[in-house]
């Protein structure tokens, strides 16, 4: 399992994706807590939702015009149909603000509901590139490359330094705009100017993070914040303070629970509010300071402690033999390998070789803990060898005893089950596998893991190279070398 420390590392494989996410987590709470000052709150959640209607609405124009996609300069279009919607729809709504009679909050309403429909449409109309328009949909801030993470560095740098450089006037502007006029010289350019570093902002981080992630962290820092915060140089520090709190802890839950990272920190975000309400409950009535700084305590040992998780330790397998089952595949994903022999390709394409017949990456994976075991001078049997009903058996210790046992089977028998293994070509390997090892006479299980890793994908890898990466890391956990 990997410690909290460990993924501050610069070593680590996805710290590139906890920078992201801790760059994210700085600026877009101080766009948030602008927008709420203004009492327009419900920008953050329609303009990230109008950003990601402009990415598939430029896939649907591209795919109209008769390009074809996956030509390349997908992220660039993407990130130039995202921005020209997110400040034209911006633009659009500051207008009808300033011309339009009616509810604010009702005109945001509406305009939300209008991308959301275009975004389903626009795919819909645009069938070849589903995936890809989903994919950037969903952005994610875990399979930022270095390229895509100085961009992101850049244009949140240059909003964050314009969010300080004019902070009085965009406050002032907030608050009062008569008052901005007569101090300032002009209350519209002020706002011209914020929305437009709002635009910049939400553009870009939606094709980095995608909608939901940006939306999280505009709104759920600055809530906690207005709560805690005494002034407004407060509320903004505490704001971007808050938003690395969240980006951090969600990040390492992430990683430690093998969860995906956006909904993650947005979840967290929303449990570190409830925790700001709590808090401030208690110190309400008195006496609670000291109990907060027992809770602060507990919470940064227990991410710093490290849970450790003993190898196996061949001296338990005595001189029993041990019957490697098939592995279970609960991913419900097709684990084949891609052939690497031209004429096996040219052969399935011809008819003549079934594609079941490729190895999988459950056979990679038997086989290689196979050999491993062998070379360290275990007895390992097939049970399927022994008794061809024994094809599979169920994960559950006691049941899968009891089969073997019908099959005068003795020994040891080795369970195990992937329960992920996906790429979708740009983000890192992610495998988890659930490992138990067996008594076959009563159903007693003497060591069992849970192996979480995740495996870059280097150059031009494929997917046979990158899995037989990942098994090698698999069985160094296994065997503690």
């Amino acid at each position: 399992m990997v410690s909290f420390w460990e993924i501050l590392s610069p070593s680590f494989l996805l710290f590139p994706a906890l920078l992201g996410s801790v760059i994210l987590a700085f600026v877009c709470p101080l766009v948030g807590a602008h927008l709420m000052l203004r009492r327009r709150v419900f920008l953050g959640l329609t303009l990230p939702q109008i950003a990601a209607c402009g990415v598939a609405g430029t896939f649907w124009l591209q795919h109209a015009l008769g390009f074809t996609h996956g030509s390349g300069g997908e992220r660039l279009l993407a990130t130039a149909g995202s921005l020209v919607f997110t400040l034209a729809g911006m633009g659009l709504l500051a207008y009808l603000d300033r011309r339009a009679t009616g509810s604010p909050e009702g005109r945001l309403a509406a305009a939300y509901a209008l991308a959301s429909a275009l975004t389903i449409l626009f795919i819909v109309f645009n069938p070849a590139g589903e995936l890809e328009i989903l994919n950037l949909l969903k952005g994610e801030v875990i399979s930022l490359s270095k390229e895509e993470l100085k961009l992101l560095a850049i244009v949140y740098g240059v909003v964050y330094v314009g969010l300080v450089l004019f902070r009085r006037e965009f406050l002032l502007n907030s608050f009062d705009r008569d008052l901005s006029f007569l101090l300032t010289g002009g209350s519209a350019q002020w706002s011209f100017w914020l929305y437009v570093l709002c635009g910049f902002s939400i553009a870009i981080g939606v094709i980095m993070a995608g909608p939901l992630l940006v939306f999280g962290f505009m709104v759920l820092p600055p809530l906690a914040a207005r709560t805690l915060a005494r002034g407004m140089s407060s509320f903004l520090s505490l704001s971007s303070l808050i938003g690395i709190f969240i980006a951090v802890l969600g990040f390492y839950l992430s990683v430690r629970l093998d969860l995906p990272l956006g909904p993650t920190d947005v979840a967290f975000g929303c449990v570190v509010i409830f925790a700001v309400y709590a808090v401030q409950s208690i110190l309400r009535r008195g006496g609670g300071v000291a109990g907060l700084i027992v809770f602060i305590l507990t919470l940064c040992a227990g991410c710093g402690a490290r849970r450790s998780e003993a190898p196996l330790d061949l001296s338990t397998l005595g001189k029993g033999p041990v019957w490697l089952s098939s592995v279970r595949n609960g991913t419900g994903s097709d684990l084949r390998l891609p052939a690497t022999n031209p004429l096996r390709s040219l052969g399935e394409m011809a008819g003549k070789l079934p594609p079941e017949s490729r190895p999988t990456v459950m056979d990679l994976l038997r086989g290689s803990l196979q050999r491993e075991l062998q070379h360290r001078q275990i007895a390992v049997s097939l049970p399927e060898e022994r008794d061809v009903r024994l094809q599979s058996f169920p994960f559950d210790a006691v049941s899968a005893a009891a089969n073997a046992r019908t099959a005068n089977l003795s020994g040891w028998l080795w369970l195990w089950e992937i329960r992920r293994w996906h790429t979708d070509g740009r983000s890192p390997l992610r495998t988890v596998v659930e490992m138990q090892l067996v008594r076959i006479d009563n159903g007693g299980v003497s060591w069992q893991r849970q192996i979480i890793k995740t495996v870059p994908l280097s150059g031009a890898a494929r997917l046979d190279e990158t899995s037989a990466d990942a098994i090698r890391d698999i069985l160094r956990e296994v065997f503690g070398a």
